[in-house]
């Protein structure tokens, strides 16, 4: 609901209820002065027909005395001669009563009447020459007769022709003067009749205007109705008119229609007015600024305009104004923390992805091509494990200052390019590379990026063995989208670290067929049976003497679809996939169910080593499945050996801590596979609760040179200083197994010794060894003394 109806609503009841109480108080104001009115016009009408009764009155009074009082009537009373008297003495009375009458009088009549009712004389002045009195005159006459009082003059209503009014007096003939009342029997009547006219029109026009008789009678009963009036018309004579009901009924309907119809107007008048000044006032500037913010929320505008009016509204304004410009430099302020790399204060993946878009965006119109660069510092890990993650950060912060420096160089020597540089995660780092499609200059900036560490990474005097490898991949060329062009750039970037690292690899159709194998095999590891497609094999470690002291257990995998697949094929995908708490959980459990197979073969103390992936060293669930499925088999714990392989690269963590110290609690044995390459390191060395250091076949290729046999003795005494047995692996000659015995190494495992072997054939083998015995034995050395396991 918009504020303009919000304010109708407010407004127009409160405006309708003030009008309909003003219009009710002065409707009922009005209809009393309306009834007083009306009663005062009523009583006034009245009293002018009062007047004009009183005037007919007065004229016959005043007529009928002078009439009697003329010397022609009392002639006409003594002439005893009837012919003479009624056509000379009558004329003569005629005349004198038309100079008294007023032409405004349409009837006259003058009447003699003897004393034995007989009519003597009769004049009216209507045109007929046959008139004579009519029964209501001769009736008047004789009731005046029976009468006390002569003096009252009769109105009568329903008389012939029309109403009359009639005095009546009497005169003796002899004397020409009043008689007694007991002497009207022998006195003349006189008899004059008048029609009121006058009268008669304003009684008629009373009746039309109020729909009512004039009631005119001696005597009036009480009204109820509020409105009538009431007139003596003689002392004996009384008219009443009360108007008709619906009279008043019209005044006041007419009333309250005006009243309802003036209210209605003024109702609305001044509801229209008001809304006008809310409007002008309030509800524009307020739906101004709600529009504005409409299209602030929009990106339809930028700003709020400033206020133009004061007061409240102003303020309002003013405040959200200020409100925004706020939120805008908070929003500015998180949006540039939200998108920047906390560390490096680069952009950072969500940051680079809105990059990249906009980008693609540009290369899709224009035509350009779009290069992304996916960049992993090599060895990082280890500056970790050595310096710290303090010099880990710092050397973050100052490669991506440095990487954005040869971007920023790049720029400026190619100003038709474009760049954003990004910081994907832990050590990775994304460049993007927008040219024209005619300029090619991937492989200059590559050059300069893999410059920064050639011959490794110089901070504040320090030089970290580190190197960059980067991956490579071109759109349109090599991918359709962004999620495509930094997929095939991150397997070109792993191609380059398989490559020795420090090297730029672009994205091809082999690496493409890489992909899809490395896809196939995560695949088909996610739906194998591994009692179907794994297979365990055993390679024995013997001891100085010869004996077989350990056999370190090996998956083989071969798929109906893939072939035999190599572990060190598999087994990365699969801890990146992570699905080898699936393949380890497989092994564990197949691993124990054969080996009382490894007692027949070698005794009952001989160690089954089983490798574990350290990605699994953050599953507390671990340490609980090797002990339920040693208890499960029967197998004492302290005959089982974990080996942590290194192909995640596990840091000494808390959880890792934990993990490996639960491992050994729970009586297990625990060896640090591929010491000396890889991730291991002298701090692993010193903080691992290891049991066993199994040396990597790289570092024995090195160290068991002639001229290396110093540094193989210090490093085999090194870990038996600190009570850990230690392995060679790749024992594949004489002279390395030689070099080893004079390094005092405890364990001898490689193709010297015995390749990996299934059950079945190292139970040749052991036959095989028992029956040349004396060939197979290894030199015997004066015997050294050695730190005992732990």
């Amino acid at each position: 609901m918009t504020l303009g109806k919000r304010a109708l609503l407010v407004i127009f009841p409160v405006i309708l209820a003030v009008q309909l109480l003003a219009a009710t108080t002065a409707y009922m104001t009005q209809r009393a002065s309306l009834l007083g009115l009306e009663q005062a016009r009523l009583a006034q009408r009245l009293s002018a027909l009062k007047s004009a009764y009183l005037d007919y009155q007065a004229f016959n009074r005043s007529a009928l005395y002078s009439i009697t009082d003329s010397e022609a009537l009392r002639s006409f009373l003594r002439e005893s001669d009837t012919t003479y008297r009624n056509d000379t003495l009558g004329l003569r009375i005629q005349q004198s009563i038309r100079s008294l009458s007023s032409a405004r009088l349409s009837f006259v009549s003058f009447a003699i009447v003897e004393p034995d009712d007989e009519v003597a004389y009769y004049f009216e002045s209507s045109l007929s020459p046959f008139a004579r009195m009519n029964a209501t005159q001769q009736r008047i006459v004789r009731e005046a007769k029976r009468a006390a009082d002569t003096d009252e003059m009769v109105y009568v209503e329903n008389a012939e022709g029309g109403p009359l009014l009639l005095d009546t007096d009497f005169i003796l003939p002899t004397t020409a003067t009043r008689p007694l009342p007991s002497q009207r029997e022998e006195a003349f009547t006189l008899q004059l009749a008048v029609r009121p006219e006058q009268f008669i029109e304003l009684k008629a026009q009373l009746e039309s205007d109020y729909d009512a008789a004039v009631d005119i009678a001696p005597t009036l009963g009480t009204t109820t109705s509020r409105l009538s009036a009431d007139v003596d018309l003689s002392t004996s004579l009384k008219a009443r008119l009360t108007p008709a009901p619906h009279y008043l009924a019209d005044r006041l309907r007419t009333l309250s229609l005006a009243f309802l119809i003036g209210g209605s107007l003024i109702c609305l008048i001044t509801s229209g007015l008001l809304l006008l000044l809310i409007r002008r006032y309030v509800t524009d500037p307020i739906s101004d600024l709600g529009q504005q913010l409409t299209d602030l929320l929009l990106c339809k505008r930028t700003a709020l305009d400033e206020p133009t009016d004061g007061g409240e509204i102003g303020r309002l304004t003013l405040n959200m104004k200020t409100l925004h410009e706020r939120n805008t430099e908070a929003l500015q302020r998180i949006q540039e923390i939200s998108w920047t790399d906390s560390l490096t204060h680069i952009s950072n993946r969500a940051h680079f992805g809105i990059l990249a878009a906009a980008m693609h965006k540009k290369c899709e119109q224009g035509g350009q091509r779009l290069a992304l660069l996916f960049l992993d510092l090599d060895n990082f890990k280890q500056v970790n494990d050595q310096h710290g993650h303090d010099a880990g950060d710092a050397l973050l912060r100052i490669f991506a200052l440095r990487a954005q420096g040869e971007l920023n160089r790049h720029c400026e020597w190619r100003p038709d390019t474009e760049t954003a540089f990004a910081r994907l995660s832990g050590d990775e780092f994304a460049v993007l590379l927008m040219s024209p499609a005619a300029s090619d200059s991937l492989a200059e900036l590559t050059d300069a990026l893999l410059g920064l560490c050639r011959g490794g990474f110089r901070v504040d005097d320090r030089l970290y063995q580190i190197s960059v490898s980067i991956g490579t991949a071109r759109y349109p060329d090599d991918a359709a989208s962004i999620t495509q062009l930094l997929t095939r750039a991150d397997s070109a970037m792993y191609q380059a670290k398989a490559m020795g690292k420090n090297f730029a690899v672009a994205f091809s159709a082999e690496l493409e067929q890489r992909d899809q194998r490395i896809r196939l095999i995560e695949e088909q590891l996610r739906t194998l049976n591994g009692d179907d497609q794994f297979r365990l094999v055993y390679m024995p470690a013997v001891d100085r003497e010869g004996a077989v002291v350990s056999c370190e257990v090996l998956l083989r995998w071969h798929s109906p679809l893939l072939g035999t697949v190599s572990p060190g094929e598999f087994i990365p995908i699969a801890e990146r996939a992570g699905l080898f708490p699936k393949v380890d959980s497989w092994v564990i459990d197949h691993a124990l169910a054969g080996y009382p197979q490894l007692v027949s073969l070698f005794g009952e103390g001989v160690i089954l080593a089983i490798n574990v992936s350290s990605a699994q060293l953050d599953d507390d669930r671990l340490c609980s499945y090797l002990t339920e499925r040693a208890a499960h088999y029967g197998i004492c714990t302290s005959l089982i050996e974990i080996e942590l392989t290194e192909t995640f690269a596990a840091e000494l963590s808390s959880n890792t801590m934990a993990a490996v110290s639960a491992i050994r609690m729970a009586g297990f044995r625990v060896a640090i596979d591929d010491f000396g390459v890889g991730y291991t390191s002298i701090q692993q060395l010193l903080e691992y609760p290891a049991d066993t250091i199994k040396l990597d076949m790289a570092i024995i290729e090195r160290l068991t040179r002639p001229e290396m046999q110093q540094s193989l003795t210090a490093i085999v005494a090194f870990c038996q200083a600190q009570g850990k047995r230690v392995n060679a692996e790749g024992v594949d000659s004489l002279e390395k197994q030689s070099a080893l015995l004079q390094a005092g190494c405890d364990l001898f495992q490689g193709y010297l010794i015995s390749p990996p072997r299934s059950v079945t054939a190292l139970a040749e083998w052991v036959a095989v060894r028992n029956l040349s015995q004396a060939e197979l034995r290894l030199e015997q050395l004066p015997p050294r003394t050695a730190v005992q396991p732990s």
